[in-house]
């Protein structure tokens, strides 16, 4: 384990995660690499009465710290039991570890659409996979969990049979957008397919994915820039990492998204003062909870929270609450 200060050789690197828009000031960051050392950090805290905070990854991270950050990059194996179908994951490990190892085996996570995301951080907020609607949350899949005081240090929790998966994307000019939003809402769809509605600047997307065939000829409503659908190995349908950056983003769970709610959410969107890049998942399938949709918001910059709300309203009379998946740089 290595103990640093400010101005120590490393320090910078050590604080810094996948979010460059909110910066670490902590007064000791400790590298940690077993539970032992999590404990050490701990006592550390609680005899200097600082507060502490854990980051593998940075994906998640919502406030800075300026107490103890425990960083748990180095903590990172990943264990796979072929027999039990089962995965056991430090603290610092990400998806993209899992899913290499587990592959071999014809076996695959409930991990999202990042291999770089931290399998702790995702799993403890919930965990929407790829095949949410087919298999449900990964928190659901988790058998023990390991800690030291409130800080867990590493996961267990099923695998699943799968190898292949029918998943793909279509990608429409935004002149399109009204008619590729009103085809997405009128999907009759299966509970077996986990779908996704973007904007991305000028770009209307639409994802899906499952490990059983399914049909999305009604969704060519215009000719499409892009499209890209058919069997592939599951941990292609994840995607690619991005390099690290400044986002802040926020989200709604919603009881009902009538059409016309869904369109006005498109416009707010697009006529923001601020850059806002829209997502629409729905529910139901394998998810409990009784929410029927997903909207999340994120953006390229930060103080950007006041036009989120903004377009918030327009579905405010549906709203039940928040994810914990999808909550960036936000308090």
């Amino acid at each position: 384990m290595r103990i640093l200060h400010p101005g120590d050789p490393g320090y910078d690197d050590e604080r810094s995660g996948f979010q460059t828009g909110l910066r670490h000031e902590p007064q000791v960051v400790f590298a940690v690499e077993n539970a032992r050392d999590v404990e050490e950090a701990l006592r550390y805290a609680d005899a200097h009465g600082l507060e502490h905070a854990v980051q593998a990854t940075g994906h998640g991270l919502t406030t800075p710290t300026t107490g103890v950050l425990i960083s748990t990059r180095r903590m990172n194996a990943v264990e796979v039991d072929p027999r039990t179908r089962t995965a056991r994951a430090e603290a610092g490990a990400v998806w993209q570890q899992v899913l290499e190892r587990a592959a071999p085996h014809g076996l695959a996570p409930l991990s999202g659409d990042a291999g770089d995301v931290g399998v702790v951080g995702y799993t403890l907020g919930g965990g929407f996979s790829v095949l949410a609607r087919e298999f449900g949350f990964a928190s659901e899949r988790v058998r023990t969990t390991e800690q030291a005081g409130d800080v867990v240090t590493a996961l267990e929790f099923e695998l699943l049979p799968i190898s292949e998966v029918h998943a793909g994307e279509m990608f429409f000019a935004a002149e399109h957008a009204e008619a590729v939003f009103e085809a997405f809402h009128a999907w009759d769809l299966p509970d077996h397919v986990t779908p996704a509605l973007t904007t991305l600047g000028d770009v209307a997307r639409v994802t899906f994915a499952s490990t059983r065939p399914f049909d999305v000829g009604h969704l060519r409503v215009a000719p499409p820039l892009k499209e890209e659908f058919g069997l592939k190995p599951f941990a292609r349908a994840v995607g690619r990492p991005l390099p690290p950056h400044t986002y802040q983003g926020d989200n709604v769970l919603l009881g009902e998204l009538p059409l016309e709610a869904l369109q006005r959410l498109r416009e707010a969107a697009a006529s923001s003062s601020a850059e806002i890049f829209l997502g629409v998942l729905p529910l139901g399938g394998a998810l409990s909870g009784g929410a029927s949709h997903l909207v999340k918001l994120v953006s390229p910059r930060l103080g950007v929270g006041e036009q989120h709300e903004e377009v918030f309203d327009v579905v405010r009379p549906f709203v039940l609450g928040k994810s914990r998946n999808f909550r960036y740089a936000v308090d």
